[in-house]
């Protein structure tokens, strides 16, 4: 917790950025490094044993004062705060030139002006703050990095040991960041497969694919960068783009982060198919950006009580068996990279028995969040009676002593989650189209297993207060077994191994409810050690080390023996063949990374750099080298016997050049001639005045953007579809907004539309409001 939460106001310049007056006094220090460059102190700050000079509060809400002359240690909490008591001693004593304003947290490289309640980021453009104030705070940054760098040349030879940045209560960001970047199959996609991140015709206009473009530059900087520290603001401030909650400096649940993620990039990265290499002739493709089901712009949920990203509600077991009407999709997620060449997402199969009716819903999601229940503590050792309050002491006692109250393995809660369960009293289900509460019985089963199985402990308890529970969970490191969690007819036709999961990463949370601190643990697919993240620190851990520590998110591999024994062979054939007269085919690099990572990677399909005539896709050309992996024959008849194929034909590698599809071509150069034309006729449709009794008529804001991205060279936005403002007798949804869910134009310009692309339905306006009455003429 920040101390920002001591003072709320922030002061800004006319230009809206912040800045801070007292930075100033600091610049002309004798020794700005004094005592914070010592090495005792910064032994202090690796061994985490810093304390308050006036309690023992320890860190990582301990903060140091930034006066040459004073360097006072002092802590910012929730009750008491000797922050506030220095700063306001200091300023009596200064008579008021508050030379003590400015504090740093050693741990988070923090900085905080008490005097402006703001934080000072000295690389973040946004602050306003002078070049001389900038190196300043730059300076104690190197200072305090300076042993981290001497520990981090151990790890040069290792690639994706890099920390990051505490940009302001982070932490929670950094942790999940630090899971993904050391899953195997994601970073592999964004390292090597990074030719299929789609890139913005017009990206000033339609900046649809920020975050993977930023996320890919983030990949990069883990695993290829030279720098052992990397800021993530750039890929931070996009997350707040679509998320008000990541807005402001507060401490946030990683894994609702960890949603928002994954959500966005199941968006904005589209599975190539075939319907993409049939795209010549202008059809939208089922699972493109476009026509996704899936792109409500409030996909993630938005407090950690609230429904979740997944479907699922964090608050309640029972809230499962529910749809809220902001995450209400299909039974079938569009394809994505997220599902498809990483798999994040998996199915369960919820059934509901009402008064002897059973009903059944599937749902996807990306985590699955299991409780800690109450039961299963007391039969661990305890005799009973733990309150919320006692819980919470003893979460934050021991997540910063490493002492854990009560054990229970995780093998025990899945089963809790996955048993029958009585919804009675405030759990009733609620009907979603007669709103009746009603008794229940409820259970849950797994009917399709991730590749990558996400399992969250549900730590955090909101009732009338926050409270953490400190149980301890054993976590298997290998060798998981999900077959009892699965449906019935699915856990009988898999064999003991494709049901098994190894650990390769989980997020631990240090402290309790009220403040604490997110550190990754995960192991480097490189050398296949363990390592903690926290922040910019960067340590080497042995497996009994992390076994004792609190998981709050684990994250879990999809593996077999078998399957790794099947990779190492084949790869031992393409490095051994490569220069062997045999007959070469390309394969896909996508599939190939989805190959190498996953237990069922599917058909071969090669539709992402072939077209639907049986040549290279025209845009391709230039990039088809980094696009294929060239595999023997013997190698491609061994897969496609094992695998087959989408339809897809194979395609004989080519040491000469690949010319591009002449037919494809042609259909370019007609469909370009079409967006001209189209873009001409309707600025000058659009540019008519429109008459007091003219009609208007009204269209849908996502279809006309879905123009828009085809005029500046994407794909034909297919039928016009104004479901998304009309319930099903036709009428207008409630809370529907000129401009965001629906634009408004002229008989002209519709009449041009509903010609070229059809759809509908026709909804007329006297005025250009979806809430006006029809015009009387109709």
């Amino acid at each position: 917790m920040q101390a920002g939460s001591e003072r709320k106001s922030k002061r800004a310049n006319v230009t809206g950025k912040i800045t801070c007056p007292h930075i100033n006094l600091y610049l002309n220090q004798e020794s700005p490094t004094a005592k914070i460059d010592s090495s005792a102190f910064k032994r202090q700050v690796v061994n985490y044993t810093l304390l308050c000079d006036s309690c023992d509060m320890k860190m990582p809400r301990v903060w140091v004062c930034l006066h040459s002359r004073c360097r006072a240690t002092v802590c910012s909490g929730n009750t008491t705060s000797h922050m506030c008591t220095h700063f306001e001693a200091k300023h009596r004593e200064d008579k008021g030139n508050r030379c003590h304003s400015i504090y740093v947290n050693p741990r988070t490289l923090t900085f905080w002006c008490y005097g402006c309640a703001i934080e000072l980021n000295p690389f973040d453009k946004d602050d306003a703050l002078s070049q001389d104030a900038r190196y300043y705070l730059k300076t104690i940054v190197r200072c305090l990095q300076v042993k981290r760098n001497k520990v981090q040349q151990q790890f040069n030879d290792v690639p994706g040991l890099v920390g990051l940045k505490n940009l302001g209560n982070t932490c929670y960001a950094s942790a999940a960041l630090q899971c993904l970047s050391n899953t195997p199959a994601l970073s592999d996609f964004f390292n090597y497969c990074d030719k299929y991140i789609p890139r913005n015709a017009n990206p000033n206009r339609y900046p649809k694919y920020k975050l993977a473009e930023k996320f890919h530059e983030f990949m990069k900087a883990m695993w290829n960068g030279s720098s052992p520290i990397y800021a993530p603001v750039q890929l931070i401030g996009e997350i707040k783009k679509y998320n008000e909650v990541f807005r402001d400096y507060s401490q946030q649940d990683s894994v609702e982060f960890l949603r928002v993620v994954l959500d966005r990039l199941h968006e904005e990265l589209p599975y190539p198919s075939q319907d993409l290499a049939n795209n010549s002739s202008g059809a939208v493709r089922a699972n493109s950006i476009v026509s996704s089901s899936f792109t409500n712009d409030d996909s993630s949920s938005t407090t950690s009580v609230s429904h979740d990203s997944n479907g699922f509600r964090t608050s309640s077991v029972s809230s499962l068996i529910t749809v809220s009407e902001k995450h209400e999709r299909k039974n079938s997620l569009p394809i994505s990279v997220i599902k498809n060449s990483s798999n994040f997402c998996g199915v369960a199969l919820i059934n509901v028995w009402i008064e002897s009716q059973e009903f059944s819903k599937e749902d996807h999601f990306y985590d699955l969040p299991i409780q800690i229940d109450k039961k299963f503590r007391v039969k661990s050792s305890d005799s009973g009676s733990s309150d919320s309050v006692v819980n919470s002491v003893v979460g934050f006692v021991g997540g910063i002593l490493g002492i854990s109250g009560k054990t229970l393995k995780l093998q025990d809660c899945l089963a809790a989650f996955c048993a029958t369960e009585d919804l009675t009293g405030g759990d009733k289900y609620r009907c979603d189209r007669c709103k009746k509460l009603s008794d229940c019985k409820k259970t849950l089963r797994i009917i399709r297993l991730p590749e990558i199985l996400c399992i969250q402990l549900k730590r955090f308890r909101y009732n009338s207060y926050i409270s953490k529970i400190g149980t301890h969970v054993q976590f298997p490191m290998e060798d998981l077994d999900m077959r009892p969690y699965c449906k019935e007819s699915l856990s009988k036709n898999m064999d003991e191994e494709s049901a098994k999961y190894n650990l390769y990463g989980f997020i631990h949370h240090r402290g309790g409810s009220g403040s604490g601190h997110y550190i990754a643990y995960a192991k480097n697919p490189t050398d296949e050690n363990w390592y903690e993240y926290d922040d910019t620190y960067v340590t080497k851990k042995s497996i009994a080390e992390i076994s004792r520590l609190e998981a709050y998110v684990l994250f879990y591999q999809r593996t077999s023996p078998k399957k790794e024994d099947e990779r190492r062979e084949i790869l031992d054939k393409i490095n051994k063949d490569s220069s062997s007269t045999e007959a070469h085919f390309w394969i896909s690099r996508l599939w190939f990374n989805r190959w190498r990572f996953m237990m069922t990677p599917g058909p071969i399909s090669n539709y992402d750099f072939i077209c639907s005539h049986g040549s290279i896709n025209n845009k391709n050309c230039n990039k088809i080298c980094d696009m294929v992996v060239k595999v023997p024959f013997g190698v491609y008849k061994t897969l496609s016997e094992k695998y087959g194929t989408d339809g897809s034909p194979p395609f004989l590698a080519s040491s000469n050049g690949t010319p591009a599809c002449m037919i494809c071509q042609q259909d370019e150069m007609l469909l370009e001639h079409r967006r001209r034309k189209e873009k001409i006729d309707i600025d000058r449709l659009n540019s008519k005045d429109i008459g007091r009794e003219e009609p208007w008529y009204m269209i849908s804001t996502t279809w006309l953007k879905c123009w828009h991205i085809f005029i500046a060279g994407g794909l034909l936005p297919g039928s016009i579809d104004n479901t998304i403002f009309l319930r099903e007798d036709g009428k207008p949804r409630s809370g529907m907004r000129r401009g965001i869910h629906y634009s408004a134009v002229n008989v002209k310009v519709w009449t041009y539309f509903e010609h070229s692309y059809g759809g509908g339905p026709i909804v007329v306006r006297a005025f250009p409001d979806l809430y006006s009455p029809p015009p009387s003429n109709s």
